[in-house]
């Protein structure tokens, strides 16, 4: 299991400015301006002045908010994250709540949520490559988090009775995966299929690989 060496929170990111709330409004608004640049150059083709100049700034006065391209970037991953964990409190967090009920809400949700930002997200597969090694590493372990809150889930599911499985933690993987498809498979079927035939396929899919009885 991968660890983290440290949290999203924890990596400091070197700044000029020390007024908290105006760096972090000041970052909100660079990553407005650098998401869509990411999306659609890819993040090797955009400067530093590209997204300087979409922030109507000077490059000198956007270091006073970052050190590096690469803080960007990370910033840009951190608010995915930020909206992952809303996915996962609005759907699994509750360890008193129905574990079937829950783990539908959760491929509703987050299929709803991957659709939304399906560009930020197949950004983040393919860009992951350019983070620095310790801004890679809090990335890779915010997601395997994800990946153990849904194995939480199945484990509830199992202890209850209504899941079966003999590998919780795979299991758990396909099923964060089988929420990307529509960022990462999407343009393969737009047009054949609504959202919410999507989302029965999906639930339908994942509740029989769990042993789960479904209603005619």
């Amino acid at each position: 299991m991968l660890k983290p060496l440290k949290t999203y929170d924890q990596k400091k990111i070197k700044a000029q400015i020390e007024n908290k709330e105006i760096l972090r409004k000041r970052h909100e608004q660079i990553v407005d301006a650098a998401g869509p640049l990411f999306s659609k150059k890819g993040y090797h083709s955009t400067s530093v002045r590209d997204i300087a100049t979409a922030l109507n700034m000077n490059i000198a006065s956007l270091y006073k908010y970052v050190s590096t391209k690469d803080d960007i970037l990370f910033l840009f991953y951190k608010r995915i994250h930020q909206h992952w964990q809303e996915v996962l409190k609005s759907t699994i967090e509750a360890e008193d709540q129905d574990p079937v009920e829950q783990l539908q809400s959760l491929i509703q949700t987050g299929l709803e949520h991957c659709l939304k930002l399906k560009d930020e997200i197949l950004t983040i597969f393919l860009e992951s490559r350019h983070l620095e090694r310790d801004s890679l590493h809090i990335v890779l372990s915010t997601e395997n988090e994800f990946v153990r809150s849904i194995e939480k889930l199945i484990n509830r599911g199992l202890e209850s009775g209504q899941f079966k499985t003999n590998d919780t933690f795979l299991t758990a993987n396909i099923i964060q995966y089988l929420l990307m498809i529509y960022p990462l498979r999407g343009w393969s079927f737009k047009d054949q299929y609504t959202f919410e035939q999507i989302v029965k396929i999906v639930t339908g899919f994942v509740f029989n690989a769990l042993g789960i009885k479904q209603e005619e």
